[in-house]
């Protein structure tokens, strides 16, 4: 006696013309992200014909290792008596999405695992029988799924086994209901044909609270009132296709699902919850997805990042490339408070990705880049991370992806050796070692030949109290004399001089010759330093930090082609070349 249903999981695949195999956890969700026409549906639908055991040639897939779970001859016979029905032949029918429907006997099943006393030909292989174990998730069948089913004609399996289901078990529907209404305030019954004249059955949606006092109670007393619901197959194309995805996760018994574009069709909101939803009902299964939108993405990561791995499809010409972003790495960005509600996945849908410490930074070069360049500007994405020591969390996503990037830092990321050791070693593991003697060379020139440029104590003191006495008689302090305060600390220490002054406090000769040679290092690997210190001093006609200063350099400048905005404009080139 078997105690389990057979199922089948996808081990690994290999694309065509590309060298790496990409391998699976059992319960992975696997979201194939990409530009239009890169291949994500494709992919898919390749997967499936591979299932479908036809002779059709793959278009982008090479081959797909699988694994069999109870492939026992006891456990497929009971896994069919539950979810198939049976003919006049003794056959079970799958009348699947690709309009083909096999038949199978239970001599058949025998032969395939191991009684070679029938022979069925070429069909007489185990991967023959992976049919039974998939559900595949198309727009067009998600649609079909919510229907109407008229009595005289045979529906697909896929839409028959659903609405049997639903029409049966009340738990089922119950829990498609408590779902629907989170995002729609609505909920599903089925209609029997005693109803409709038409002898239809159909899917009647309503009031979610209304619609389960109807499930929950003697329905032959309720006819007339679910009667005045409207027909499910009337309402919009999203709520019709998360009922499909819904309901199909919830009472189907296969372990490995492929939907494409869930999200079509959704609000951002709503597409979010379809993620976590998703997520929630797959847990224990596989899924295979193709998505484009990003509020979904985010659904599923709120939900199950554990469990979740990204394949990148970029195209090129006739050319397809595959990067995977893996479990671990998936789950460290979601699980990080700073990363967690940044935009930083957004950028699996830009061709550039520029990161930088704060929104302050993003909304100012952004600006410039519209400027500088529409077209790029189009496709390049902003995202702050909330300073210096996020930039080393967000590497792992962007090389993984191969997404082009670049990381604008403020000067003073050269003055602290273990920053940037951990910068730079996030993008390889040996980066750092490539120029550590030389950063410590220049740490050393830079001390040494800046000792005279830096306050003593009492220098500072004296120009404190020159302040106050300066300053009105107030009883507390003033905006200004805070500000003059402020002014005369920017100089406390050494390094602060780089963001004061950027490279101009770099002294001549072999320090500035060793800044040079880190510099350039650092943009061969996707890092530029502001050398005029800080974002305030390319405009430093206006004053102010932060948000304020951006918003008054735009009110003062509201001109962009002003000479003012050519030092930025120039940083902003040498960013996207």
């Amino acid at each position: 006696m078997c105690d389990n249903n057979p199922f089948v999981k996808i081990q690994s695949i290999k694309f065509k013309g590309f060298d790496e195999r990409f391998t699976f956890n059992e319960d992975d969700i696997v979201l194939f992200v990409g530009a239009n026409n890169a291949g994500k549906s494709r992919t898919l639908k390749d997967i499936r014909d591979k299932m479908l055991n036809t002779q059709a040639d793959l278009v982008l897939i090479e081959n797909i290792q699988f694994n069999e779970y109870n492939f026992k001859f006891e456990c497929i016979k009971r896994y069919m008596e539950e979810n198939l029905k049976i003919d006049s032949n003794g056959s079970y029918t799958v009348m699947s999405e690709d309009n083909c429907n096999p038949c199978y006997d239970l001599n058949y099943i025998r032969s395939i695992l191991g009684d070679n006393s029938i022979n069925y030909g070429m069909y007489n292989n185990r991967d023959s029988l992976y049919r039974l174990f998939y559900v595949f998730l198309s727009t067009e069948n998600r649609l079909n799924i919510t229907k109407p089913i008229i009595l005289n004609y045979s529906p697909d399996n896929q839409t028959l086994s659903v609405f049997n289901k639903l029409r049966t078990d009340r738990e089922s529907i119950l829990k498609v209901n408590e779902l629907l209404n989170i995002s729609f305030g609505k909920g599903i019954e089925v209609c029997d044909p005693e109803i409709d004249s038409n002898a239809q059955f159909k899917y009647k949606i309503g009031n979610a609270e209304e619609i389960d006092n109807i499930i929950n109670s003697n329905r032959r007393d309720v006819y007339d009132e679910l009667k005045k619901f409207p027909d499910l197959y009337d309402q919009g194309d999203g709520i019709r296709s998360a009922v499909a995805i819904l309901s199909s996760l919830v009472v189907n018994k296969s372990f490995l699902y492929f939907i494409d574009e869930p999200e079509t069709f959704l609000h951002p909101p709503q597409a979010r919850q379809l993620g976590r939803d998703i997520a929630h009902l797959s847990e224990g299964k596989q899924c295979f997805i193709a998505t484009h939108n990003i509020d979904f993405i985010r659904g599923v990561l709120e939900a199950g990042s554990k469990r979740v791995k990204i394949i990148k499809i970029n195209r090129n010409e006739n050319t397809n490339q595959y990067f995977c972003l893996n479990n671990e790495d998936i789950k460290n960005i979601a699980e990080d408070k700073n990363l967690k509600f940044s935009n930083i996945l957004n950028g699996l849908f830009y061709k550039k990705v520029i990161i930088c410490e704060d929104e302050t930074d993003c909304k100012f070069y952004s600006t410039i880049l519209e400027v500088v360049s529409p077209e790029k500007y189009q496709n390049t994405l902003f995202c702050a991370v909330g300073g210096k020591d996020q930039f080393k969390k967000v590497i792992p996503l962007l090389e993984g992806l191969k997404i082009d990037y670049a990381i604008v830092a403020d000067l003073d990321l050269i003055n602290d050796k273990d920053k940037l050791k951990q910068l730079l070693n996030s993008i390889d593991g040996n980066c750092y070692n490539q120029i550590a003697d030389l950063h410590v060379q220049f740490l050393k020139e830079f001390e040494k030949g800046t000792n005279s440029q830096v306050k003593k104590q009492s220098e500072i003191k004296d120009e404190i109290i020159k302040i106050f006495d300066n300053a009105k008689s107030d009883e507390y302090m003033s905006d200004e004399t805070a500000k003059n305060i402020k002014k005369s600390l920017k100089k406390i220490n050494d390094y602060a001089l780089l963001k004061s002054g950027g490279t101009s406090n770099i002294p001549n000769g072999a320090c500035m010759t060793k800044y040079r040679e880190i510099h350039n290092y650092l943009k061969e690997n996707h890092i530029y330093l502001v050398e005029c210190g800080e974002i305030e001093n390319f405009i430093p006609t206006v004053e102010g930090h932060g948000g304020r200063w951006v918003e008054c350099v735009f009110e003062q400048y509201a001109d962009l082609n002003n000479c003012e905005f050519d030092k930025a404009k120039e940083f902003v080139k040498s960013i996207i070349e």
